[in-house]
């Protein structure tokens, strides 16, 4: 991840600890790797790096401060995903979503486009995009942690999460619809999904 140069000298010895505490805190749960699993991980991620394994740096959009690391790793038939954002802007919960589009080139983040939805998903049911909420704590920072079903990592299917990008909203949004021009819309930060 690049931050400002002001930004990398606060942030490059502890956000790995950060993202870590904070994820232990507002999750409570820990990502243990296996007995043939190197412990080593580098930089925010919170998962051993192995094959199956993306990840979207988030960048700060509609004139946020916001940035942080989502990652998804394929574990058989269901995919862990883990995120860390930092400078929220007020505490409580946030909507998160992944996006259809892997464009995060316009400064709200419009270019994402829409949550992400498989073709061919009856009307009504669950979006492919939807993510659980972020919490973020009254220093600024969210975390969340999850397995989901009917995702995949790198595998090219219609279920494949790379390619598409992760959006971090200012507060729940439980339909939110791109607004193009450029003007800021609660589109705190965006990242495009990459296979590591």
């Amino acid at each position: 991840m690049r931050l400002p140069h002001d930004e990398l000298s606060k942030s490059s010895s502890c956000l790995s600890a950060a993202a870590v505490a904070v994820t232990l805190t507002a999750c409570g749960t820990t990502v243990a790797p296996g007995p043939n699993d190197s412990v080593q991980i580098t930089g925010p991620g919170f998962f051993a790096p192995g094959p199956q394994q993306a990840s979207a740096q988030l960048l700060p959009k509609s004139n946020s401060r916001v940035y942080g690391i989502v990652t998804f790793k394929q574990n058989g038939d269901k995919v862990g995903v883990a995120a860390a954002v930092f400078n929220m802007m007020n505490s409580g919960p946030h909507s998160i979503y992944i996006h259809e589009n892997g464009n995060c080139s316009s400064p709200n983040a419009a270019s994402a486009g829409a949550v992400w939805q498989i073709p061919g998903t009856p009307s009504g049911a669950k979006r492919a995009g939807d993510l659980p909420e972020l919490w973020a704590s009254t220093e600024a920072n969210a975390a969340m942690q999850a397995t989901l079903t009917g995702l995949s990592v790198g595998d090219g299917k219609p279920t494949d999460v790379v390619g598409h990008a992760v959006v971090v909203h200012s507060g729940i949004d439980r339909d939110p619809n791109p607004q193009f021009g450029g003007a800021p819309n609660g589109w705190l930060a965006c990242g495009v999904i990459t296979k590591d």
